[in-house]
């Protein structure tokens, strides 16, 4: 009966944290979650960017939502390395971007992963839902980080040195041909109501 009980308790915290529903953009915007799922180097804040624009910084247990114009984005994060991802955005459109922390010489550091909607990019069913779940518990379990106006004034004359070096050495490695991980306009989150699922 105990194993009942814990089988039934267990399937209902896992329907409703994957049924989930996150925000919605304002029409003709998009929107970008950025998460962390693992508690690896859960006390060390990343920093967020899109492009020369400072988001904010947090560490594990928040997340940030950014809303912003469709199309062309580059978003990029700073740990102890600096991490690049290509984003083509769409209007009306959710999109998740996890932050992995990465072993580092003296602190964390951070790779930015897309989460990919489509199951089939995965190697089966179940690592895609393994991964969706985390997503939308790390969402439901955490607070979103709202940085404030005081912090975004005083963080931007501190980041404007960090942004210039970021970029150029962006636009330095793309130059020399490295390719960035992207994220495809269709690889937008897709909810289980939208699905039927």
């Amino acid at each position: 009966m105990k194993k009942f009980f814990a089988l039934f308790f267990f399937s209902l915290v896992f329907s409703t944290s994957f049924s989930q529903e996150l925000i919605k953009p304002n029409q003709g915007k998009s929107l970008v979650y950025f998460t962390r799922v693992s508690a690896t180097g859960f006390l060390i804040n990343f920093k967020y960017f899109d492009g020369e624009k400072y988001l904010g910084k947090f560490n594990h247990g928040k997340y940030l939502v950014y809303e912003c114009e469709p199309g062309t984005h580059l978003f990029w994060s700073k740990a102890e390395n600096t991490d690049f991802l290509e984003a083509e955005l769409e209007a009306d459109k959710v999109y998740i971007i996890d932050s992995e922390p990465q072993m580092g010489a003296f602190k964390a550091g951070v790779k930015l992963m897309p989460f990919d909607n489509d199951s089939n990019n995965y190697k089966n069913i179940k690592k895609y839902e393994r991964k969706k779940e985390g997503i939308l518990q790390a969402i439901s379990g955490a607070k979103e980080y709202i940085i404030s106006e005081d912090d975004l004034a005083e963080a931007k004359k501190d980041q404007e040195d960090l942004v210039k070096r970021s970029i150029e050495k962006y636009n330095k490695r793309k130059a020399e041909g490295e390719v960035y991980p992207t994220m495809k306009v269709n690889a937008n989150y897709v909810s289980n109501l939208e699905t039927g699922k």
